[in-house]
């Protein structure tokens, strides 16, 4: 068989002349598929082959949405139940309403939801789109709510964990004062001034928090001193037994009076007190303070204040500066020292001996001839 031999296509180059300007651009078509297509017979009739398919799908999966509708009927009756249960389970359990309301109306959002997203596949409806949209959708919301969920967060394990409760007195980093009240996102603190102080829940709860209050009693210590010519003896027992008196001391544990020390001069107690958290620290450091003075003062003890003694000898003396230049001051001073204080002056002046030395008596002059 011959081969049959390819033809070959000649291209003419063709003159194509400009289009009339006077010549519409759109021109009527007759098209006899156009025309049927905008007859209204002809769309009435599209319309009506879409509803009837749509109705037979919707009769096909007529005993699906009727399983899903009964479904999602049932599970909103158990999810009523189980809501039920949960509320009285935190009421057995003391939490507090805040959380309980919360808690239950984040149960009921996400139970409801499940139970929309299980009845619509029971239906036949794809919901994997749906739940990709709501992933990101949540994402999206916590990203840009960061900071309030973490303070949200913290609220609810402030009052599931309860550290502290509405009228405690509490301290947590530089804010001290009676708690007024506790919400989901802040902690309002009035202070012993009467200043109102809102704290972020999630500075509270990263923060170390001292409960002044949470025990109902509490323990503040007086600083006393006596004159060391008084008996300290008597003094311990006449300040236990005036602090003893007071009616908002408690007497158990009972106070303490204990010497603590003997200083430059005086001789130190430490009197400890235990009070209601509820009287407050100032208003039990004015009440023990008055009482003892006044005790201390009928009894003849002296308290005394910080007294300093100089003491220098009846010789004149020569002070030398540190700079090397010497100037001799001709001084003589006598100081009347109590009994018992020559020890401690001349200690002092032991101390200052590079600074402070006596002048050196003259040579004896020589006989005149």
């Amino acid at each position: 068989m011959e081969p049959v031999p390819a033809r070959a296509h000649v291209v003419f180059a063709q003159e194509v002349s400009p289009p009339d300007p006077d010549q519409p651009i759109l021109r009527e078509v007759e098209s006899p598929e156009l025309r049927e297509l905008t007859d209204p017979s002809t769309v009435a009739e599209l319309v009506t082959d879409a509803f009837a398919e749509l109705a037979g799908d919707v009769l096909a999966r007529l005993p699906l949405f009727l399983i899903g509708l009964l479904v999602f009927v049932l599970l909103l009756v158990v999810v009523r139940l189980l809501l039920k249960v949960v509320n009285r389970g935190m009421l057995r359990g003391d939490v507090d309403f805040t959380v309980r309301r919360l808690v239950t109306n984040l149960l009921k959002l996400f139970l409801l939801l499940g139970v929309v997203l299980l009845s619509l596949s029971i239906a036949g409806v794809e919901i994997g789109a749906m739940l990709a949209a709501l992933g990101l959708i949540g994402l999206g919301i916590a990203l840009a709510l960061q900071n309030i969920l973490e303070n949200l967060l913290s609220g609810v394990m402030i009052l599931i964990r309860k550290p502290y409760d509405r009228g405690e007195i509490i301290v947590t980093e530089e804010v001290e004062g009676y708690v007024e009240d506790i919400d989901l996102r802040v902690t309002t603190i009035r202070t012993y001034e009467g200043t109102l102080i809102l704290v972020p829940n999630a500075d509270i709860f990263s923060a170390p928090i001292t409960n002044l209050s949470r025990r109902g009693t509490r323990r503040t210590t007086l600083h006393i001193g006596i004159d060391y010519r008084d008996d300290h003896e008597r003094a311990k027992e006449l300040l236990f037994h005036t602090v003893e008196q007071i009616p908002e001391v408690l007497s158990d544990p009972p106070p303490q009076v204990l010497l603590t020390g003997l200083g430059d001069s005086s001789v130190d107690f430490e009197v400890r007190v235990w009070f209601d958290a509820q009287e407050g620290v100032p208003k039990m450091l004015d009440l023990c303070y008055r009482a003892c003075k006044t005790a201390l003062d009928d009894a003849g003890i002296t308290i005394p204040w910080p007294i300093r003694t100089l003491a220098a000898d009846m010789q004149p003396l020569q002070v030398e500066q540190r700079a090397g230049a010497a100037r001799e001051q001709p001084a003589a001073a006598q100081l009347e020292r109590p009994s018992g204080g020559e020890d401690r002056g001349q200690a002092a002046l032991a101390e200052h001996q590079p600074l402070v030395r006596p002048r050196p008596d003259p040579p004896p002059r020589p006989p005149e001839a």
